[in-house]
């Protein structure tokens, strides 16, 4: 019985250096500190296309009429053809960060970090007006992104790295002086594509998390040292991706490992076989029309994949 469950699709594609692949309704959008690109499900046409110096983990909306930008020092909300409809500047970030931006259109929220000078906010816009705001426990320059659930909470993922990490969620469609978000502190949420369930992994990377809603009271956990005899201790999670119910995973430190679970209880697991093609610091985000796509971030590398096929 073969245990393959990616077959490549077209040649290999060079996006810039640092490049991250996300999926978009439109089909798949790279983000990269020199801008933004949203590609259709082959990439095999570009969609839209936009240059910005210092570029944050920002987005482009799923109808391709906003872009949400991060910047050094400001958060704009852009249309198609470069025109600024809203800005805000800000102290700036360090160095090493630029913070993320998201503009969710059912609920016409544009949601954006910004830097402070003991803890960073989460600020959210509507008809050019700021109607909520969300203290953060950890900076967020580090690396953050927004997540949409089909159910439509927003959920800001910040971290890792030694200053934690931490999920901060909100209702759009309730925002107000008494927003509460749902917080999962010391977890970052594991990007599976369009998948149900929120999947997150834990600050020190070897233990995942799978919950059926964002507010449930409940979750099923798994250590990665526990889905195999061959895997010791604390050796991290590097990606998962849904098919249907179930989750494929990749673990490992000096070789990587793949295996499939039923993800409603992650109780029985079965070893994949590495695809050829598919590097080590590869990492694969699953997409629209049964596609998935991997990214080498630090040389750019994106691969097509048919699959997961479990």
């Amino acid at each position: 019985m073969s245990n393959g469950f990616l077959t490549p699709v077209g040649a290999e594609l060079m996006m810039p250096e640092r490049s991250t692949v996300t999926s978009h309704p439109a089909g798949w959008l790279v983000s990269s500190p020199e801008g933004l690109e949203v590609f259709d499900s082959t990439f095999g046409r570009s969609l839209l296309s936009a240059a910005f110096e210092g570029c944050g983990a920002s987005t482009v909306s799923d109808a391709l009429d906003y872009a949400a930008v991060s910047l050094r020092d400001r958060a704009q909300l852009r249309r198609p053809d470069g025109s600024i409809v809203w800005e805000h500047v800000h102290d700036g970030w360090p160095e090493w960060g630029t913070g993320s931006a998201y503009w969710d259109s059912v609920s016409e929220t544009l949601a954006f970090t910004e830097p402070g000078h003991d803890s960073d906010r989460w600020c959210l816009v509507r008809a050019g007006e700021m109607v909520a705001s969300v203290e953060l426990t950890e900076l967020t320059a580090g690396g953050s992104f927004v997540y949409r659930t089909p159910r439509g909470h927003l959920g800001l993922s910040v971290g890792a790295g030694q200053d934690g990490c931490a999920v901060y969620w909100i209702d759009p469609m309730r925002l107000g002086n008494d927003l509460d978000p749902i917080v999962y502190d010391e977890e970052v949420v594991l990007d599976v594509g369009r998948f149900d369930s929120i999947v997150t992994l834990t600050h020190e990377s070897d233990v995942m998390r799978v919950r059926s809603t964002v507010d449930s009271d409940s979750f099923v956990s798994i250590r990665s040292g526990d889905i195999d005899s061959g895997i010791e201790e604390f050796v991290p999670f590097h990606w998962a991706v849904g098919s249907e119910d179930r989750l494929v995973v990749c673990v490992g430190d000096d070789e990587n490992q793949m295996f499939v679970s039923g993800a409603a209880d992650l109780g029985s697991w079965r070893q994949l076989d590495p695809p050829a093609g598919l590097g080590s610091d590869a990492r694969l985000v699953g997409g629209i029309d049964g596609l998935c796509a991997s990214c080498d971030w630090p040389s750019g590398t994106v691969r097509l994949w048919q699959g997961p096929v479990v």
